[in-house]
């Protein structure tokens, strides 16, 4: 990732960068760097999901909700993660 900032840093100081906005960017680096799979990487992770030693309820809740808010979970799929 250090390569492609500095080389976009580069571009962007000697006006040859393709992006004209800060949207266009983030745009960019989550096509390059981010998950292509969101939903099914939301889905192991719920279902690796486990209350931990030393893990308090608030927290494996907090885990839980935050998983099951992303793309692709219904009803079903939630009661699956949680057997």
């Amino acid at each position: 990732m250090q390569v492609w900032a500095e080389n976009e840093t580069n571009m962007v100081i000697s006006h040859t960068s393709m992006f004209s906005t800060l949207v266009g960017l983030l745009a960019c680096i989550k096509r390059t760097f981010g998950d292509p799979d969101q939903e099914r990487t939301a889905h192991a992770q719920l279902h690796a999901l486990k209350m931990m030693t030393g893990m308090m309820s608030d927290e494996y809740t907090a885990k839980f909700k935050m998983l099951a808010e992303r793309p692709g979970f219904n009803e079903v799929a939630l009661e699956d993660a949680c057997v």
